[in-house]
């Protein structure tokens, strides 16, 4: 399952009222995107969430474990826990910084011969 949130900035030529819609609807998108990873995280999923930036293309990918994981929903580089990964989204909203959520679960398992595996079709 993957899921996007575009949470992007009004046009300079916006009207204050244009401005304040923009803003609170990437209020509710961040706020889908903190929901979602509290429900996920609380139902023992395995998932990435990726900040991308849209004016530098820059990437801030978390690797969430599940819980009772020996490294409990850390990120590869700095082992930032979950709230963290809120904090960061809850200040580029206030800033209303142009940037996609991406939420991604990963699917462990499998090899090609079991079952579980979705690799390509006619890997060996």
């Amino acid at each position: 399952m993957k899921k996007i949130y575009f949470l992007t900035r009004p046009d300079m030529t916006a009207t204050r009222s244009g401005k304040w819609r923009n803003r609170l609807k990437n209020t509710y998108k961040s706020t889908d995107a903190i929901r979602d990873i509290i429900d996920w995280t609380g139902e023992g999923r395995e998932f990435y969430v990726a900040i991308i930036f849209h004016d530098t293309g820059e990437r801030r990918v978390f690797h969430m474990n599940p819980p009772g994981s020996p490294e409990i929903c850390t990120d590869f580089a700095t082992k930032r826990p979950v709230l963290n990964v809120i904090d960061q989204i809850l200040r580029l909203t206030a800033a209303n910084a142009d940037i996609d959520i991406c939420l991604l679960e990963r699917k462990r398992g499998g090899n090609p011969d079991s079952g579980r595996w979705d690799g390509p079709p006619g890997a060996a």
